[in-house]
């Protein structure tokens, strides 16, 4: 409704194993900004384990 571009990354997993999620929101019309922001947020975090747990 705001017109603002946001993202959801997942952003790890809590003590208890369940999921964390990041979300990203930028302002109106700086797609590509949320868009770099998340990407460089996934080359910097550590090793993911996959999902879903096993």
């Amino acid at each position: 409704m705001s017109e603002q571009p946001a993202l959801a990354i997942h952003a790890g997993y809590t003590a208890a194993g369940l999921p964390i999620g990041l979300q990203i929101i930028g302002r109106r019309f700086d797609d590509a900004g949320v868009l770099a922001l998340g990407a460089a947020w996934e080359a910097l975090r550590p090793a993911q384990r996959p999902w879903p747990l096993g």
